[in-house]
């Protein structure tokens, strides 16, 4: 899951919650059967990428090799939004 309206389904045996918004609103979702935090905003990629592997889903290493590309693209949907200040985000 990500953003901060998404809600996790009752019945899923693993739940990935990615990014810092996610994971407040669903924290104590009781439809969490088991957990798989990727805390951040933006996440970190790298944490993304064992999230998903701990998950049981197979990711190639260019998942986290092009991570400048998927960082661009996130902080992209936020560019020109009142509620984002940019002052507070950087990639690297």
């Amino acid at each position: 899951l990500t953003g901060k309206v998404m809600q996790a389904t009752p019945g899923k045996r693993k739940t990935i919650l990615v990014g810092k918004c996610v994971y407040e609103a669903n924290r104590q979702n009781p439809h969490i059967q088991e957990m798989i935090p990727v805390k951040g905003c933006p996440p970190d990629p790298m944490a993304a990428f064992k999230a998903l592997r701990q998950a049981g889903i197979e990711v190639g290493p260019e998942f986290y090799e092009n991570r400048d590309m998927v960082q661009e693209v996130h902080m992209k949907k936020y560019r020109g939004k009142g509620e984002f200040d940019e002052a507070f985000f950087t990639v690297t």
